[in-house]
This record gives structure tokens, C-alpha cells and sequence, in this order.
């Protein structure tokens, strides 16, 4: 009996624990920026993981760092979804000033040391 209970309550707590090890929600998720491990994003097949930086005492400017194997196209596209749901839910618009933004993906310096994608922008309310 005790083990069918220990089954059952191990059972119910999956979706909690997986929810605290995806990065997406939980405790790693600070105000929608993404968590440790970064949201995950699909392109072309590929599977991005972004993490947003924030990057002034308001919150609306922000970096993101994707990561993943494939084009850097898809890899800014990935970048660029992750940082308008992070300006639609903190701030309710969708509209960003980018420094280095999602259209200069093809150029080199947009990537780190370890390969991952940075883009900047401003999160822009109306």
C-alpha cells in the first residue's frame, strides 16, 4: 500500500518538476526572461534554446543568447519571437528598437565566442 501511494504521489508531481527543469516556467523563470536554461524555439526543424538578459533598471532593454545548430537566420528568427513575447507580456506591445537586431543575423560578429546568436534591443510601449 505504501509503495502504490509513493507511486501515486510521484506520479502527480511530474508536470511540476518538469515545469522547475525546462527554463520555461518555475523557479529559474525571472519575470518571463526565460530561466537558466533559456525557452526553447523551433525553426526549420532546429531546436533554439533563447535566454533574455535584462539589461537596465526598467526591464525594457534586454539581449537574448540563442543557442542551437543551425542557420543564423533562424537562430535570430528564434531570438527575435523569444524577445517579442517577453515585450508583449511585460509590457503589453510588441514593439522593439533593435541595436543589433534580427535582420543583421547573417553577419559573423553577432556571434559569441561559443557560437551562440546576440541580439539587443529596447522593449517600446505605446
Amino acid at each position: 500500500m505504501v509503495v502504490l501511494l509513493l507511486g501515486l504521489t510521484l506520479l502527480a508531481s511530474c508536470g511540476r518538476l518538469d515545469g522547475l527543469t525546462s527554463g520555461v516556467s518555475g523557479l529559474f523563470d525571472r519575470n518571463g526572461a526565460g530561466g537558466l536554461r533559456g525557452a526553447p524555439t523551433e525553426f526549420g526543424g532546429v531546436r533554439f534554446r533563447t535566454r533574455m538578459t535584462i539589461e537596465s533598471e526598467d526591464r525594457r532593454a534586454f539581449a537574448t543568447v540563442t543557442t542551437g545548430r543551425g542557420p543564423a537566420t533562424d537562430a535570430a528568427e528564434a531570438g527575435r519571437v523569444r524577445a517579442v513575447e517577453y515585450c508583449l507580456r511585460r509590457f503589453g506591445g510588441s514593439d522593439i528598437v533593435w541595436s543589433v537586431g534580427p535582420e543583421s543575423a547573417p553577419v559573423s560578429p553577432l556571434r559569441n565566442d561559443r557560437g551562440a546568436l546576440i541580439l539587443r534591443g529596447v522593449c517600446v510601449t505605446r
